[in-house]
């Protein structure tokens, strides 16, 4: 057999190739073959019958918690078939005291590809619900750069959550922001910095930030927004995505408010990236998985196509691994999702309960993930469709 799996007959948005259109996708050991209007399927030692479904790069999350050990983390293997999300990016729920094990217990055995931000205090999330860096005792820009060194394969950049309630208001504020662009800058990676009612404003945050460094929650509501107070996108704002600062979405439990990303829409505006800060007091709502998420997009008016684009390939472009996922070139890892888009009448809900009706929501029916076909998330490979007869 030429072909380990043949994916027959469905809808493929690729970004990367500028391609949308109903392919054949083949799949040989964990890379990918080729895509053409019509492959054999006696090549094929296994086919998925794909008609009526969209075949994207597998979807990366470039937000999400998946240390268990952490109060907040989940376990990230279930989250990959159920949502499509093959490569899971953990923003910082491990400090340098816990990394060594983050990698060994959950990083290295994990079926999605998960990297991670290393925190700026020494405890990550451990105790995150009393404020990780209130105390500076905790803050260790060393050892995030000495964590980052020993593990470049996987800690990949640098994390602070820079609410006032999290860092300190004022001068401590501010020395905990700065330590964090210190180690970023000394690791030769980048920054995400999480807002939410910051010591700071917005604005003055760009000041210190260079290109591939990321404002994550970005449509929050509250205080320190993108937005001014009469709800106009600062002009700052737009400068910094003009000079490549990555803005991400981060729904999350309290950072996705439908009238601040209407505004900052009409205003022109979008994301960088799309992501979904999951963790395990979201997982049930408002926010469930990443096609959920990409879902509220969509009845935002973004296209299909767009969608696709800030869920596979701007973020892979983020990560600096745009060669080899977030996109199904010939030659690149075989990280492929398969989704539905079902029609008719859902309710999306943001993160302070307000409630949106949309047409169109998007789920996981299949997941390949470096080449082998994941249990669950919709049992697609199942799937036969009868043709059709005189």
């Amino acid at each position: 057999m030429k072909h380990n799996i043949l994916i027959r007959g469905g809808h493929v948005i690729d970004p990367s190739q500028n391609l949308s259109a109903v392919r054949d996708v083949a799949v040989s050991g964990d890379r990918i073959q080729n895509i053409d209007e019509t492959i054999d399927p006696a090549d094929a030692e296994y086919t998925v019958d794909a008609r009526g479904l969209y075949v994207v790069p597998g979807l990366i999350d470039l937000h999400a918690h998946v240390y268990p050990h952490s109060p907040f983390g989940l376990e990230p293997d279930p989250l990959c078939a159920a949502g499509g999300v093959t490569t899971i990016l953990d923003t910082g729920t491990a400090g340098s005291y816990q990394f060594d094990a983050f990698r060994r217990n959950y990083i290295d055995t994990a079926v999605p590809e998960v990297l991670g931000l290393v925190n700026l205090s020494c405890i990550g999330l451990l105790c995150g619900q009393l404020g990780e860096l209130l105390d500076r005792r905790y803050a260790d820009p060393e050892g995030v750069v000495r964590t980052i060194r020993e593990h470049p394969d996987v800690a990949v950049g640098v994390k602070i959550r820079a609410g006032k309630h999290l860092i300190g208001e004022g001068r401590q504020g501010w020395d905990n922001f700065h330590d964090a662009v210190r180690a970023a800058r000394e690791s030769g990676t980048w920054l995400m910095i999480h807002i939410g009612e910051c010591p700071m404003p917005v604005p003055e945050m760009f000041e210190h930030l260079q290109p591939g460094d990321c404002i994550t929650h970005c449509f929050k509501g509250g205080s320190t927004r993108i937005l001014d107070e009469n709800d106009r996108l600062y002009d700052a704002v737009r400068e910094a995505a003009a000079r490549g600062i990555i803005f991400d979405v981060g729904h999350g439990a309290g950072s996705f408010e439908w009238e601040t990303v209407e505004a900052a829409v009409e205003h022109g505006f979008e994301p960088t990236t799309i992501s979904t800060d999951l963790h395990v007091k979201n997982i049930r709502g408002p926010v469930y998985d990443m096609p959920t998420t990409m879902s509220k997009f969509l009845k935002l008016g973004f296209s299909l196509e767009k969608v696709i684009e800030l869920s596979t390939l701007r973020p892979a472009q983020a990560l600096g691994r745009d060669h080899e996922i977030g996109t199904l070139k010939a030659g690149t890892r075989a990280d492929i999702a398969l989704l539905e888009r079902r029609e008719g009448r859902f309710q999306f809900t943001d993160s302070y309960g307000h409630h949106r009706t949309g047409t169109e929501l998007l789920s996981a029916a299949l997941t390949i993930r470096n080449g082998n076909i994941l249990p669950g998330g919709g049992s697609q490979h199942a799937r036969r469709l009868a043709e059709e007869t005189a």
